[in-house]
């Protein structure tokens, strides 16, 4: 009698643990069977809303919505320069259920031995890219001492300019330092939160100068609150016909500034999970009728898939890694 009760109760226990979870077999299993997405996710925008890079997650979102099968909630979390929402990514379960806006090149800012981060490109998963864009050098529209670049160059030689950017060690503040090395001019570099800020800084005569992308700019430039000096690509944009490039018009000095928004994820993240995430930015980011409406936008799409945009990545942080002394991104 009492072998049989000792048995019962090994079975009872057996079933109870089984039943909770507790047994290795029934986690595994769990994991296992669970379907992604099956709740909501979390989708981090590092810059305010109504910017640039705002616009192309929240134009995003309802494809990828479709897709995935659940909701998708955009917060933007904004502040060091990005690093307040990719701390938080990298707060959170590496599950796929909380994702982030990736900027390059803003995320390189962990070079800099003063932020004291252990954190580096090898703790995301680059997913992949949704937006390249240029750059733009943007003055306010009625600013009569500057009528083409040449006029903003001859002032800025003689004359502090105050120069807004999206932060320390953003495209945009790498271009004002490479004008500043390159052309002798004198800037003072004033530190924004995002293209937002910048603009109505400029609006309000509080900059003499911003450095906005073209998505940003676009419509502000059509309506005529700002005027567009150059871009900095390698060929004329199809969106500003009329405006030329710096090295057009510079043809013995050579600026670049693309801008690059993709996704990334936490590193760790299950594989089959990422691939289902590759899987939904394909197809979206691909999408004709996303592509068209973008280009509306003043946004080109440049998808580039989890391989390309990590290579990409690692490309770029070298090249960053050349404007360390000027940013004063010295080790200790």
């Amino acid at each position: 009698m009492k072998k049989l009760l000792v048995a019962l109760l090994t079975i009872v226990m057996t079933l109870v643990l089984t039943a909770c979870g507790g047994g290795k077999s029934g986690g595994d299993a769990k994991k296992a069977d669970a379907k992604f997405p099956s709740h909501g996710i979390k989708m981090i925008c590092p810059w305010k809303a109504g910017g640039a890079a705002d616009i192309a997650i929240r134009n995003l979102t309802p494809y990828l919505e479709k897709d995935l099968g659940v909701k998708i909630t955009v917060v933007n979390t904004t502040g060091a320069n990005g690093w307040i929402a990719w701390g938080e990514l990298l707060k959170a379960p590496a599950d796929g259920y909380t994702i982030a806006q990736m900027n390059v090149p803003s995320v390189y800012s962990y070079l800099d031995p003063k932020q004291n981060r252990k954190e580096n490109l090898d703790s995301f998963i680059f997913l992949a890219n949704e937006i390249s864009d240029w750059g733009c050098l943007v003055v306010n529209g009625k600013d009569d001492r500057f009528k083409d670049l040449q006029s903003f160059v001859e002032y800025g030689k003689a004359n502090e300019l105050l120069s807004g950017d999206a932060g320390l060690g953003s495209n945009q503040h790498l271009v004002a330092i490479d004008m500043e090395r390159k052309l002798g001019l004198k800037i003072k570099h004033v530190h924004q939160a995002g293209w937002a800020d910048v603009h109505s800084s400029l609006l309000g005569r509080h900059l003499d100068v911003g450095w906005g992308s073209i998505g940003n700019i676009l419509q502000a430039y059509k309506s005529g609150e700002l005027k567009v000096l150059c871009v900095f690509a390698d060929k004329r944009s199809s969106l500003l016909p009329n405006v030329p490039t710096f090295n057009e018009l510079m043809k013995d000095k050579s600026i670049l500034s693309p801008s690059d928004r993709g996704f990334a994820l936490k590193a760790g993240t299950d594989k089959a999970v990422v691939d289902r995430w590759n899987q939904a930015m394909n197809k979206c980011i691909n999408n004709p009728e996303f592509v068209k409406k973008m280009e509306s936008l003043g946004q080109p799409v440049n998808y580039m898939d989890m391989a390309k945009f990590t290579s990409y990545a690692k490309e770029q942080e070298a090249s960053m890694k050349s404007f360390m002394d000027v940013l004063g991104w010295k080790k200790k």
